[in-house]
């Protein structure tokens, strides 16, 4: 079959050979040029997925504030001024919420973290979709009697009935918003992941492109006598690194863009050994530049006869920017952009993993809940930049609370989570959370100004009040309202509303 492959090779050189070269050519450069563009297409699909997964946490921040605005404003109806304020923070954060929904539904025009008019694509995943369309269900009437109380003025019956609407619905919008940003998550690894195929299958395409660029040269070349300069001819036209070696790894041949590649001239590379361009790292190729820098690359490897001796021609591709990207990608998919704690994923990665782990080491554990109390006025009163700092601070607070076998994750607005691994009794799980409550209740010095803020935490122990992932982040976020209810800083453990047994 090989055989019959080379001589349909070889009759169509006699034919054509100089239109199926330069056929050849251009289709390798094609292939790159689809290789770039999907490069591009992913960096703005990252982009864009990022901003999704970004307001879809902001929608739960939202949800919770006109929930804790309505309530202010029932205690503060008598004060004209005071209630005139908390109206104009409802009709605020209602137009955001209202306005990024109806964005992601049909696409448009929102708001972003700084004010700013951003425009959307809607959502256009099956999952994402369903979320959405439920979400628009519970939204329904709870935006009605909201619109209808932005409308009018100390109108206290219909206050009521929007708190009471309020409260049916905010947990399972919460729960809503918490579904599509794991969806929109889930959507972003996927198309990278398709995208990242269909990369491979180009540089693939190309190189085997390439390879029958090579044997048709070859072709010619041994028809034409002339081998050298019709190497040299489409070397210098393919835009890939490319170096020809004898049977003793000296380079006799390399081209243009392989020697801008590395730094050195073309004839500084002649008659110099392969390893001075070329090396390997714990089973990895790279290339090697002039000035002793190292890059990522490709390389494929062709067995060639030069003047009837066996040589080898390396063709090399700096993909030095699709490793930064893939970086990029991964940092994304699992860290959160501004306080750089892994994300709600990579939590859930790590639970699933340590839950194990405990189960087959007969080890205990506990999950946290932390939702900061007074963060808001902090962020409403010095800005969102100022906010910003204070949820890094924090972040590097509890960080520097716990463990390195611990995990601390923010999973949106200003809730984060806690993973304490090996926990041995109660108290040394009481002992720990509490210092994690010390360390953020500590005030803050940003920018010459001293702020103070609190913490809610709710605590749920394996294997004592659940045994899976799921009973325990909800037993978590469950203990963490009940502290949340309290008004004050306090930590809530699951077994004191479920049984009286500690660890």
């Amino acid at each position: 079959m090989i055989s019959g492959i080379k001589q349909s090779l070889f009759s169509a050189n006699r034919r054509e050979g100089h239109a199926l070269t330069v056929l050849a050519i251009v289709l390798f450069l094609l292939f790159d040029f689809i290789a770039l563009s999907l490069n591009v297409w992913l960096s703005y699909r990252i982009e864009q997925q990022a901003i999704n997964i970004n307001l879809s946490g902001r929608q739960r921040m939202l949800s919770q504030r006109m929930v804790k605005t309505l309530l202010l404003m029932d205690k503060t109806v008598s004060d004209e001024v005071q209630y005139s304020e908390y109206l104009e923070e409802l009709r605020d954060t209602f137009n955001r919420f209202d306005l990024t929904l109806d964005a992601f539904h049909r696409g448009g025009r929102t708001l972003s973290a700084e004010s700013e008019m951003i425009q959307i694509e809607p959502l256009t995943g099956d999952e994402t979709r369903t979320i959405m369309n439920q979400a628009l269900l519970e939204w329904a009437p709870l935006r009605q009697k909201i619109r209808q109380l932005i409308g009018r003025e100390f109108d206290t019956a219909l206050l009521q009935q929007a708190n009471d609407v309020a409260q049916r619905k905010n947990l399972t919008l919460l729960a809503l918003m918490n579904g599509l940003t794991i969806e929109l998550e889930h959507d972003t690894q996927l198309e990278a992941q398709r995208i990242r195929f269909f990369q491979g299958l180009a540089f693939l395409l190309a190189l085997i492109n390439f390879s029958v660029a090579i044997v048709l040269y070859r072709l010619r070349v041994r028809k034409a006598h002339h081998t050298l300069d019709l190497i040299d001819n489409i070397m210098n036209r393919i835009a890939s690194g490319i170096v020809v070696v004898d049977q003793n790894g000296v380079i006799v041949r390399v081209n243009r863009v392989m020697a801008k590649m590395s730094g050195f001239s073309q004839k500084e590379l002649l008659n110099k050994k392969l390893s001075v361009l070329l090396g390997e790292f714990e089973g990895k190729p790279f290339g090697l530049k002039k000035q002793g820098e190292r890059y990522h690359c490709k390389i494929e490897i062709s067995n060639v006869s030069l003047n009837n001796k066996p040589a080898k021609v390396y063709t090399v591709i700096d993909d030095t920017e699709a490793v930064a990207q893939k970086q990029e990608l991964t940092q994304l998919a699992y860290h959160d952009q501004l306080t750089n704690l892994p994300n709600r994923h990579l939590f859930n990665d790590r639970l699933e993993q340590e839950l194990k782990r405990s189960i087959r080491r007969g080890e205990k554990m506990a999950v946290l809940f932390v939702d900061l109390n007074g963060f808001k006025e902090v962020n409403d009163k010095h800005g969102h930049k100022f906010g910003d700092v204070l949820l890094g601070r924090v972040a590097m607070r509890m960080r520097d609370a716990v463990r390195e076998s611990d995990t601390v994750a923010r999973i949106g607005g200003d809730e984060f989570t806690l993973l304490l691994t090996d926990v041995s009794h109660f108290e040394q799980c009481k002992a720990l959370v509490e210092k994690i409550l010390r360390e953020i209740c500590k005030p803050y010095l940003i920018h010459e100004l001293v702020v103070e803020i609190g913490a809610s935490i709710g605590v749920s122990c394996f294997p004592h009040d659940a045994n899976n992932e799921a009973d325990l982040v909800s037993l978590a976020d469950k203990a963490m309202y009940k502290s949340k209810a309290s008004g004050e800083s306090r930590i809530t453990f699951a077994s004191e509303w479920l049984t009286n047994t500690s660890l």
